[in-house]
């Protein structure tokens, strides 16, 4: 009987969770100004319905943990306790002693973990992170029990003395209260004092990192919720519950258990209904999936649950599978033109069609027949917002000089929105789902990749780089082809995002790199599009080199010497423009050292970030989980001394950086498809009133272990319209030219979202796709 009872007070529990997530799924649509607001009864009824299993593992759980702890009103642990309250001596007073002492064990041994674990897990690769996490956890918890055993006689005697003025220390209950109280306190303030690194305030300090904007934990104090539900619901019963076999059971017990098996059941003929109605409309699954911190990880679970041939899709829930006996049918297939199948489940198979016939432009393009040092300036997590993009603020002024001189591409996208999935593929000159990796957040690039740096080097180039985030140590594959590669700016015990100011030391390396002569000033030539002096003399040879900048990532750090951006910006956003600033200010020690060398006038500078950053624009913030174009919208430049600057308004992509590279350093762009981008060169040099050619951009960020594969094509005049898959059938449509900020969603418009589903097809159609599955 108690077991029923907690189910049902979890079930009741669930109503409220469901309430809660609701107002918050809708919510943040309204609030970003979504015209297609899911409706508030759909999301509530399809929440009851995907949280009710849910609730019957907690509630189930937590009714089998109380029967354990105490089988009957008088046996169990709990009884147990009760009994050693009662009693005096011996017992009493190792009671009173172990209980705090077990209480401040554990807290210990949490924070020495928390600190291992913490510098352990910037050391480099997952899985040797993870196995010497798993070796010091049990290390300090051996430990922990070591000095806890060490204690015991100690406060044994400390209670049996204090027990003789204040006979209340005697017992446990009492004890363990004001242990809890005490850890509780060290707690509060250790998240107070430590900064949301967790490498600052003391030993303590490792609690701040819980003031992180992107730790959820909302799931857990919901799961919370549904738990205190079970356990006071059948509290509130217990009196009147039998306390022995052949005890009258009250009416009021038999109302509550008939209660809770009524609402449990009407909850799962809820859940029953969501497997197949909480896809319609599409909004009320989208928006759990993206925004109900509970709802969400229980619809990917029932989602996995019901994906019968494993191909990471399920034909109920909204998963979009329409044939889940066949692997290879999926919305995660490619659909291949023409064969009379629909593999990606999107009505019907894409029709063969020819290649669009591409514009010839209006004017041959000419270009000097010499060749250029290469400088690569990366900046992680930077949005276009900058001076010479029309940003209201002066947070780039050194950028703004440098690209005010050059060819700006104002609609530029990267090909991911976060760095291990979108620096490497732009680095081999291929789309992320082409690239040889693995299953991974930190994407590690295996040999059989060939990066820009191996192409240039082969033909005699000198390549450097230096690199200031752990992410970028030799591990991660991406300092192939580089000669030097240099990791000297990276701080010791740098976390994945923490506080650590690394603009500074990475100024300091790039102009370390580029004042040594042997990477700059060095006499070997390019076998390839050599640079020989009209005396037919060897000039210094030709060099490429990459800097990759890190501080606008989070966490936000403000510096005391930037101007004060808050007038009409959040505060994250107002430090965030300060960090870019702070960023702009080092680059721009880096850019007038190379105007003032005898080779600047031979040194193209090619600038871009990674990814974007998002400020709440669709209910998120930070990046490396959705595709919007506060996320994939990215600043890019080239800069070719003696070329005359332009604006380029036509989309591009980060696809086209690596074959851009090559040709200013005069290697051949190869035709076997190795390379999927265009040189931008063909806009650098094109004549003022040139048309330059329209093309579509594809983003492409393969499923990680924290985010779902997302794809997106930006197609048509620029801007374009987009269309963005993200798992299922799972279709968003914007016209970017109306409404930029993605907004009104167009797919319910079926001809439209047709046209632009067939389009994507026959894009990823010709792609090769390699697929990388958890190991």
């Amino acid at each position: 009987m108690r077991l029923i009872l907690a189910l049902g007070g979890a079930a009741v529990a669930s109503l409220a969770v469901a309430f809660v997530e609701t107002r918050t799924v809708v919510g943040v649509a309204v609030d970003a100004n979504e015209t297609n607001v899911p409706p508030w009864g759909g999301v509530f009824v399809g929440e009851l319905g995907i949280l009710a299993p849910v609730a019957l593992a907690v509630g189930g759980g937590i009714g089998v943990l109380l029967l354990l702890l105490q089988p009957t009103p008088d046996s169990g642990a709990l009884a147990r306790l009760a009994v050693i309250r009662e009693r005096g001596g011996h017992d009493r007073v190792k009671a009173a002693a172990a209980v705090p002492v077990g209480i401040f064990a554990v807290f210990g041994w949490t924070v020495a973990a928390a600190h291992v674990a913490r510098v352990t897990m910037s050391a480099g690769k997952p899985a040797e992170s993870g196995l010497a996490v798993g070796a010091a956890t049990v290390g300090t918890l051996v430990a922990a029990l070591m000095v806890a055993l060490a204690c015991l006689p100690l406060a044994r005697r400390l209670i049996a003395l204090g027990g003789e003025s204040i006979p209340q220390l005697l017992d446990p209950a009492l004890t363990g209260s004001v242990a809890l109280v005490v850890v509780t306190l060290l707690f509060i303030v250790g998240v107070l004092v430590g900064d949301n690194s967790g490498g600052n305030g003391g030993m303590l300090g490792i609690f701040g990192v819980l003031k992180r904007t992107e730790l959820d934990l909302r799931p857990v104090a919901n799961i919370g919720l549904l738990a205190l539900g079970a356990f006071v619901l059948q509290a509130a019963f217990a009196r009147q519950l039998p306390s022995a076999a052949g005890d009258r059971v009250s009416g009021a017990v038999y109302g509550g258990a008939g209660g809770s098996v009524a609402l449990n059941l009407l909850l799962l003929a809820l859940t029953v209904r969501a497997a197949t109605t909480i896809g319609e409309p599409p909004e009320v699954a989208r928006g759990i999936e993206k925004q109900a911190p509970l709802g969400k990880i229980a619809l990917a679970a029932l989602r996995t649950a019901t994906d019968h041939d494993k191909d990471g899709f399920s034909a109920s829930f909204a998963g979009g599978d329409c044939n889940d006996a066949d692997k290879g049918i999926s919305p995660g297939a490619v659909d291949v033109p023409g064969n009379g199948i629909d593999e990606d489940c999107s009505g019907e198979d894409t029709p063969l069609t020819a290649p669009p016939e591409k514009k010839a432009p209006v004017a041959a393009v000419e270009r000097p027949k010499k060749t250029y040092n290469v400088i690569l300036i990366t900046v992680d997590t930077l949005r276009p917002d900058l001076g010479f993009m029309g940003w209201r603020h002066p947070t780039s002024p050194n950028l703004d000089k440098i690209a005010e001189k050059g060819t700006v591409f104002e609609n530029a996208y990267s090909m991911a929105s976060y760095t291990g999935k979108a620096v490497g593929p732009m680095l081999i000159g291929r789309y992320p789902s082409e690239t040889i990796t693995e299953f991974s957040h930190f994407n590690s690039y295996g040999d059989a990749n060939v990066f820009t740096a191996e192409r240039v080097r082969d033909v005699g180039a000198r390549t450097f780089a230096g690199m200031c985030h752990w992410y970028f140590k030799p591990s991660s594959g991406l300092k192939q082809g580089f000669e030097v590669w240099d990791t000297s700016a990276i701080p010791a015990g740098m976390g994945d995002n923490d506080n650590t100011v690394t603009s500074v030391g990475m100024g300091d390396l790039a102009l370390k790199l580029l004042q040594k002569p042997e990477n700059t000033l060095g006499e070997d030539l390019p076998t390839e599009g050599g640079n020989v002096g009209a005396d037919g003399q060897k000039k210094p040879h030709r060099f490429f080199a990459w800097f990759h900048f890190f501080d606008p990532h989070a966490q936000y750090v403000p510096h005391k010497d930037a101007p004060d951006f808050s007038s009409d910006n959040t505060p994250q956003r107002a430090i965030y423009d300060q960090e870019v600033w702070f960023t702009d200010k080092h680059i721009g020690r880096v850019l007038d050292y190379v105007a003032s060398q005898p080779w600047a006038d031979e040194t193209a500078i090619v600038m871009t970030a990674d990814h974007g950053e998002a400020f709440y624009e669709h209910g998120m913030a930070m990046h490396g989980r959705e595709i919007w174009n506060e996320l994939v919208h990215v600043p890019l430049f080239v800069y070719v001394p003696g070329v005359p600057p332009r604006r380029v308004k036509q989309k591009r992509s980060h696809i086209d950086v690596s074959p851009t590279i090559i040709d200013l350093m005069g290697v051949t762009i190869p035709d076997d498809g190795s390379l999927r981008g265009h040189t931008l060169l063909a806009d650098v040099f094109a004549p003022k009133d040139a048309e330059l050619e329209e093309r579509d951009v594809y983003v492409d960020m393969p499923a990680g272990p924290y985010n779902g594969a997302k794809r997106a094509l930006v197609f048509g005049p620029t801007p374009g319209m987009k269309l963005t898959h993200q798992g299922g059938f799972n279709y968003q449509l914007y016209d970017l030219g109306e409404d930029p900020g993605e907004k009104k969603d167009l797919s319910s418009n079926k001809e439209k979202l047709k046209e632009a589903i067939a389009r994507m097809n026959a894009f990823r159609g010709g792609l090769k796709e390699i697929e990388q599955k958890p190991k």
